[in-house]
C-alpha cells in the first residue's frame, strides 16, 4: 500500500462535509453506455496503443481546443471508469464545475486534489473513485496507468453530499515516468464522476503550469470526500 507524507495535508486541505449512506435509484444524467465496458484500473499500456512517434512533437495542425471537445471525443480519453454507478442524486456533468487545487511533493511524487463544486440549485452527491484520462498538450490521448488511489487519512468516506456551492474533492497522485522538458505534457484531464456519466474536461493547471504528466505517467485518484466550502 502506498503512503502519504506528511506534506500532503498541506496540498488537499482539512476535509469536511457530510455522507449519506441511503441507496439510490437510477440515473438520470448524461450517459456514454461505452463508458461500462472500461475497466476501473489500468496497467502498463501495450505497444500497439502508442504510436511510433509518440514522443515525438507532431507536425500538422493544432489539436482542436479542449473547450471545443464533444462528449464523444472526451470519452475516448477516458483510460479507466468511475467506480460508482450514476444515480437520480448524482452529481450531473452540467450541474458542477471542476478544478485542481493544491500542489504538493513527496520522493517521486506528486499529488493535488480534483475539486467539484455543485453549482446547481439542488443538492447532489458523488461517491467512489472517478474515471480518469488526459490529453497532452500536443493533442495526443494519453495511455497513463491508472491505478486506485487513497484519501489523505485512508478512511472510506462513503457518499458524500454537495449543497449548492458545496465541494467534493479527489486526491490526485501521480508518479512512475514523469514526463521531462522535452516531453508532451498533460494539458487536459477528464474526469468521469459516475460510471455510464459524460466525463468532464479540467484544464491539467497546477499552480500556473503544466504538471510533469506524460503520457506513461501512472495516475491515482482516491475517492470523493468532503471538502472545505469557498
Amino acid at each position: 500500500m502506498r503512503t502519504r507524507g506528511p506534506a500532503v495535508l498541506v496540498a488537499v486541505g482539512l476535509l469536511a462535509g457530510c455522507t449519506d449512506g441511503q441507496p439510490e435509484p437510477a440515473a438520470t444524467s448524461p450517459t456514454v453506455a461505452a463508458s461500462e465496458t472500461l475497466p476501473e484500473t489500468r496497467g502498463e499500456p501495450h505497444e500497439s496503443e502508442l504510436p511510433a512517434t509518440w514522443d515525438e512533437r507532431p507536425d500538422g495542425p493544432a489539436p482542436t481546443p479542449a473547450d471545443q471537445l464533444d462528449a464523444r471525443a472526451l470519452h475516448a480519453l477516458l483510460r479507466t471508469r468511475a467506480e460508482q454507478a450514476a444515480t437520480a442524486t448524482t452529481c450531473a456533468p452540467d450541474d458542477v464545475e471542476l478544478a485542481l487545487a493544491g500542489f504538493d511533493v513527496a520522493t517521486g511524487h506528486r499529488y493535488t486534489s480534483v475539486v467539484v463544486t455543485n453549482t446547481a440549485d439542488e443538492p447532489c452527491t458523488l461517491a467512489g473513485r472517478p474515471g480518469l484520462g488526459a490529453r497532452g498538450e500536443w493533442g495526443r490521448a494519453f495511455t497513463n496507468p491508472v491505478e486506485r488511489g487513497l484519501t489523505v487519512d485512508g478512511s472510506d468516506p462513503g457518499r458524500v453530499r454537495l449543497q449548492p456551492g458545496g465541494r467534493a474533492a479527489s486526491l490526485l497522485e501521480w508518479t512512475g515516468a514523469l514526463a521531462g522538458a522535452e516531453d508532451e505534457r498533460a494539458a487536459l484531464l477528464v474526469v468521469q464522476l459516475a460510471a455510464g456519466q459524460v466525463p468532464v474536461g479540467v484544464p491539467a493547471e497546477v499552480e500556473g503550469a503544466l504538471p510533469d504528466i506524460g503520457t506513461l505517467t501512472t495516475l491515482a485518484a482516491g475517492p470523493f470526500e468532503a471538502y472545505p466550502r469557498a
